[in-house]
C-alpha cells in the first residue's frame, strides 16, 4: 500500500511551473500552490469523489496488467503516480475540516477524508499489489536501490492492511479498519470543537500573566472566564496564584473530549485488539511494533521502567523542593499536580532569578520567526521569502516559499498557522501536505507542509509574546517542516521515517535553544530591542535540567499507558488505568480528571502503541547533536552533512543506517541518558535491554 495514502493530507490539482512563470515573481514561488484552501461544500465533495475515482480506475488498470508482464514500472511504480495524482487532486480537502473557518467547509472535508481513508483501506488490502511487491522485494529481483526499498514497503504494509489474508477475512478487516478511521476522525474533531472554560474570580485572577489576563472575557461576577486549551493552559498554570482555580482549570482540562471521547477510544481498543488477532499478533502494540525499530512491546516496556526507575528518586527530590516552595509561600497543604507548574515558576524566579514572564518580554513572535529562519538558512543552507499575499485557508495564515541558497532552485512551500481560533486543531503538529518527490525522468513535485499550532493571543495592539518553550516548540515543529521539504527522494512511500525516528531529527534541533550564542540571536525585547543579557542566558541554561525528573517521568508514563491499553488481553477500563499506572510510576502527586483519556489525542491520531517514539527518538536526537557539539552548533559544514546524509534520504534508508552515515558510528546512548539528568546508567550501555 502507498505510504502516503495511510495518512493522507493535503494536495487538489497538479500546478506546472515554468522558467516563464517562476521568473515573473517576486518570490521564487507564486502563491498559488495549486491546492484550493476555499472550495465550497459542494465543491469539495465534487472534486474528492471525482479524484478518488480517477485514482481507483487508474489503480484497476494496475491489476488488470496480465501477470507475464508485470513489471516493477507498470505496477508498483505506476501506484506510486497514481498516489502522487491523488495527492495532488483531493487531499487538501481531507484536512480542512482542521484548519478551515468555515462550518461548511469543514463538514465536507469530515466526507472527504472518510471517503479518503475507505480507499486508503481498499488500496492497502489489494491481493494483486502486495503478491507484486512481495515477489519484487525478494533479493536480486530489483537492482536500483529506491525500488527495491519501494517494494520492500509496498510489501510490509500491505501484509499490515490485510493483503495477505483470505477474502473473507480481508474484507472483515478492511470494515474494522474503516469503523476505526471513523472513531479517529470522531474524537479529533470533538477535541477541535471543545469550548470548556471555567470562571475565575476577580480574586483568583491575581498573578495571571498580563498577555493572558488582556485576552479574558469578563464574568459576570466581576471576575474572568478562562478559555481551556492549548493556548492558555501553560501561561494560566505558570501564574495564577490561586492554587483552587488551577485545580479547577487542570479538572477542566482533563475532561475536554468528554464521556464520548473516552467511549470512541475504549472502541477503538476494541478494534484495534481484533485486528491484532486477526494478523495473528497477540495485541496491538505488537502489531504495530512490527514496522517500527524496537520491534517488540517487551522492550518498550523495559526501556520505559528503566527510565521509570532511574528518574524516580531524581523526580521525588524535586517534588520535595516544589512542596518546600509552596509551604514557604504559606501553604501547608499538601502538594497538587495543579501546583506544579506554578511552584516550579516561583523557584526559579525566586531563588534562581529566572523569571518566566520577564524572558517573554524578549521574544516577540516576529523576532523569533525571523531569527529562526536565519539559524536554519544558515545550517542547511536554504532560503525563505514570504509570500504576500497568502493564498491560504483562513486569515491570519502566513506563507512563504522555500528555495536552495546556493542553487536559487525552489524548493517547496512553507505555511505558519500559528494562533489559535474556534474549531481549530488544538495542538501543535507539521502537516505535511504534499510531499516532496524528485522523479527519475528529473520532474520534481513541489513539497507543501504547514505549522497548526496555538500560540498564546497577543494582547490587544501589542505583540504576541512568547515563552522560551514556545521557541523550544517552534524551532522542533520547523525541523518538521525542514524534512518535508528537503527530502530528495524519488517515489513518495519513501518521504516518511520509522515512526519511533520520525521525531529525532527535530528533537536533536531543540538543543539549539539552549546555546548562549542562539538564544541571543533568536530575543529581542519587545520595548529596547535588545538581546537577552549574557547573565540571564547563563542562569536559564543552567536550570535546564531543573524539573527534568519530573518531566520525563510524565513522559514515561504517557507512553506505558499507551502501552498498558494496547497490551491488555481484553476490554480495559481507561480511568481505572490511568489513575493505577500513575499511583505507581509518578511519586506522591498524580493528576488526573474525570475523563482523563478524552483529551490524549495522540492515541487516536497515528501515535496508538507509538508514544514511547518520543522518548525512544530522544536517544538518536542527542546523539546526532554530539556531532555539532564538536563541530560548533553553527557549522555549515556540520548542517550540510545533516541535511545531506539525515533529512534528504528520507525513508531511502532505516535509521541506524542514517546516524551511521552522519556520525560514523552506531548509536550510543551516553548523550540521552546526559540530557534526562540520569548519572547513574552505564556509559555506553544502551537502553531497555
Amino acid at each position: 500500500m502507498p505510504r502516503l495514502l495511510r495518512s493522507i493530507t493535503c494536495g487538489l490539482t497538479t500546478l506546472l511551473f515554468t522558467p516563464a512563470i517562476l521568473a515573473a515573481q517576486q518570490s521564487p514561488l507564486p502563491a498559488a500552490t495549486g491546492f484550493d484552501f476555499h472550495p465550497t461544500g459542494v465543491s469539495l465533495i465534487t472534486g474528492c469523489k471525482a479524484a478518488i475515482h480517477r485514482v481507483r480506475s487508474e489503480l484497476h488498470a494496475v491489476d488488470s496488467v496480465q501477470a507475464e508482464k508485470r513489471t516493477f514500472a507498470n505496477t508498483v511504480g505506476r501506484a506510486e503516480h497514481a498516489t502522487m495524482s491523488l495527492l495532488d487532486s483531493a487531499a487538501a480537502y481531507a484536512n480542512l475540516y482542521l484548519v478551515s473557518p468555515d462550518a461548511e467547509v469543514r463538514q465536507a472535508s469530515q466526507i472527504c477524508s472518510q471517503q479518503l481513508a475507505k480507499f486508503s483501506v481498499d488500496v492497502g488490502a489489494d491481493s494483486k499489489m502486495y503478491d507484486d511487491a512481495v515477489a519484487l522485494s525478494k533479493p536480486g529481483v530489483l537492482n536500483d536501490p529506491a525500488q527495491r526499498k519501494v517494494a520492500e514497503l509496498y510489501a510490509e504494509q500491505g501484509r499490515h492492511a490485510g493483503a495477505g489474508l483470505d477474502s473473507a477475512t480481508r474484507e472483515r478487516v478492511k470494515g474494522l479498519f474503516n469503523r476505526l478511521n471513523d472513531l479517529q476522525r470522531e474524537y479529533a474533531v470533538a477535541l477541535a470543537a471543545d469550548s470548556t472554560t471555567i470562571t475565575i474570580t476577580a480574586a483568583e485572577s491575581k498573578g495571571i500573566a498580563p498577555q493572558l489576563l488582556a485576552n479574558l472575557k469578563q464574568a459576570p461576577n466581576g471576575g474572568y472566564v478562562v478559555p481551556v486549551n492549548e493556548a492558555t493552559s501553560g501561561p494560566f498554570m505558570q501564574t495564577d496564584a490561586s492554587s483552587a482555580a488551577r485545580a479547577r482549570f487542570q479538572a477542566a482540562n482533563l475532561q475536554r473530549g468528554g464521556a464520548d471521547n473516552v467511549k470512541r477510544l475504549e472502541s477503538a481498543l476494541a478494534i484495534r485488539d481484533t485486528l491484532a488477532h486477526l494478523f495473528g499478533f497477540p495485541n496491538w502494540a505488537a502489531y504495530q511494533l512490527d514496522t517500527h525499530m524496537v520491534k517488540d512491546p517487551t522492550r518498550v516496556i523495559a526501556f520505559l521502567n528503566q527510565i521509570d526507575s532511574e528518574l524516580y528518586s531524581k523526580t521525588k527530590t524535586e517534588l520535595a523542593n516544589l512542596a518546600a516552595v509552596k509551604r514557604a509561600d504559606g501553604d501547608n497543604t499538601a502538594l497538587l499536580s495543579s501546583d506544579i507548574s506554578y511552584y516550579n515558576a516561583m523557584l526559579r524566579r525566586t531563588r534562581y532569578k529566572v523569571d518566566n514572564e520577564e524572558i517573554r518580554q524578549y521574544f516577540p513572535v516576529d523576532h523569533v520567526i525571523s531569527g529562526v529562519f536565519g539559524i536554519y538558512e544558515h545550517l542547511l543552507g536554504v532560503k525563505f521569502d514570504e509570500i504576500t499575499p497568502a493564498d491560504a485557508w483562513a486569515p491570519g495564515v502566513r506563507e512563504f516559499a522555500v528555495s536552495d541558497a546556493a542553487t536559487k532552485k525552489p524548493l517547496g512551500w512553507i505555511f505558519l498557522d500559528l494562533f489559535p481560533r474556534p474549531n481549530k486543531y488544538d495542538h501543535f503538529a507539521t502537516f505535511p501536505m504534499r510531499p516532496a518527490v524528485h522523479w527519475a525522468d528529473g520532474t520534481f513535485d513541489m513539497p507543501v507542509s504547514a505549522i497548526v499550532g496555538n500560540w498564546p493571543t497577543a494582547a490587544p495592539g501589542k505583540p504576541a509574546l512568547l515563552s522560551h518553550q514556545d521557541v523550544i516548540t517552534f524551532f522542533h515543529e520547523f525541523g518538521h517542516l525542514m524534512d518535508a521539504t528537503i527530502v530528495n527522494v524519488p517515489f513518495p512511500t519513501l518521504v516518511g521515517l520509522r515512526q519511533d525516528f520520525v521525531e529525532a531529527p527535530s528533537q536533536m534541533l531543540e538543543n539549539w535553544m539552549w546555546q548562549p550564542s542562539v538564544l541571543a540571536r533568536v530575543s529581542s525585547n519587545v520595548t529596547t530591542g535588545k538581546p537577552l543579557p549574557p547573565d540571564l542566558i547563563e542562569r536559564m541554561i543552567a536550570l535546564r535540567q531543573l524539573g527534568a525528573g519530573y518531566s520525563n517521568s510524565a513522559q514515561a508514563f504517557y507512553a506505558m499507558f499507551d502501552m498498558r491499553l494496547h497490551t491488555a488481553t481484553g476490554p480495559i477500563d481507561t480511568k481505572v488505568t490511568w489513575d493505577s499506572l500513575q499511583a505507581r510510576m509518578m511519586p506522591g502527586v498524580t493528576f488526573t480528571g474525570a475523563y482523563p483519556a478524552a483529551s490524549f489525542g495522540h492515541l487516536m491520531g497515528g501515535y496508538d502503541a507509538g508514544y514511547y517514539g518520543y522518548l525512544w527518538s530522544k536517544a538518536y536526537a542527542q546523539d546526532l547533536f554530539t556531532r555539532f557539539e564538536k563541530d560548533g552548533v553553527m557549522s555549515a559544514s556540520a548542517g550540510m552533512a545533516y541535511r545531506h546524509d539525515i533529512l534528504e534520504p528520507g525513508g531511502l534508508r532505516e535509521p541506524d543506517a542514517l546516524l551511521q552515515s552522519f556520525l560514523g558510528r552506531p548509536l550510543n546512548y551516553d548523550a540521552f541518558y546526559r540530557d534526562l539528568g540520569i548519572t547513574t546508567h552505564a556509559a555506553g550501555s544502551p537502553a531497555g535491554k
